[in-house]
């Protein structure tokens, strides 16, 4: 696995900022912190429902239960907010606010981007993400993906991440990493599927380059842009093989 402190400072802090920061905030703090982003969830919420299909609309309502249940699982477990407790957090505790809130602030990023206007051959160049701890780097050019996976998963901060350049041909893109390792028994294989507004990744034997449960695979939106500076990046680490540093 590489460069996993890089991942852990990096992913801990940007895809979950709840499990990563230490301020304690009151009950009053947290509730109104909840509050803001909850609020800002309903909006993104109201916005989808105007702007999807009904049957793509009662699709995501399927998806966004099983959202809210994933965000519970992780804002109540002392292991992720820091909390000194040892069974599940009560629901006006201020580390299960907090940490939702944070929560939250992704889900409602995902939903944003999930009903972004885009040009009809737009590049999946940009920031694409999951809102369960999963982050892509891309930068699409002459057929090919460059991107850096990185990904963040469950209560205990498991982490992930691997560069590479994918095939990419109408919608769908192949990686493989054979030859790269030769110490590396087992070939890992990345499809990225594009339909509609998510970008599908499915993944085979990904096990070496992440912990216990940090899998890739997931539906995932484009969130926001890359600068120069950050395709460049990106296109290193895909041709290296590495992944890039702060």
């Amino acid at each position: 696995m590489r460069s996993v402190t890089f991942i852990l400072v990096a992913l801990v802090v940007s895809i979950l900022p709840a499990a990563a920061q230490e301020k304690k905030l009151t009950r009053q703090q947290a509730k109104a912190e909840f509050e803001k982003a909850d609020k800002a969830l309903n909006e993104a919420w109201a916005a989808a429902k105007k702007a999807l299909s009904e049957p793509e609309f009662n699709q995501l309502k399927e998806e966004q239960r099983a959202w809210v249940e994933y965000r519970d699982y992780l804002a109540r477990s002392p292991m992720y907010t820091g909390a000194e407790a040892h069974d599940e957090l009560a629901l006006d505790a201020p580390e299960y606010l907090h940490a939702a809130a944070g929560l939250e602030e992704m889900r409602t990023e995902w939903l944003k981007g999930l009903i972004r206007e885009s040009k009809p051959d737009e590049p999946l160049t940009g920031r694409w993400t999951d809102s369960y701890g999963g982050l892509i780097e891309v930068v699409e050019t002459e057929g090919r993906l460059h991107f850096v996976i990185q990904c963040v998963r469950g209560p205990t901060s498991h982490v992930g991440g691997l560069s590479g350049i994918a095939s990419w041909n109408a919608g769908l893109g192949w990686f493989s990493d054979k030859g790269r390792d030769k110490e590396k028994a087992d070939e890992t294989n990345l499809c990225f599927v594009l339909r509609d507004r998510k970008l599908e990744v499915v993944g085979a034997n990904t096990g070496y380059y992440h912990g216990v449960r940090a899998y890739f695979g997931g539906e995932y939106v484009k969130t926001g842009t890359l600068s120069a500076k950050g395709q460049g990046k990106v296109s290193q680490a895909a041709k290296t093989g590495d992944l890039p540093e702060e």
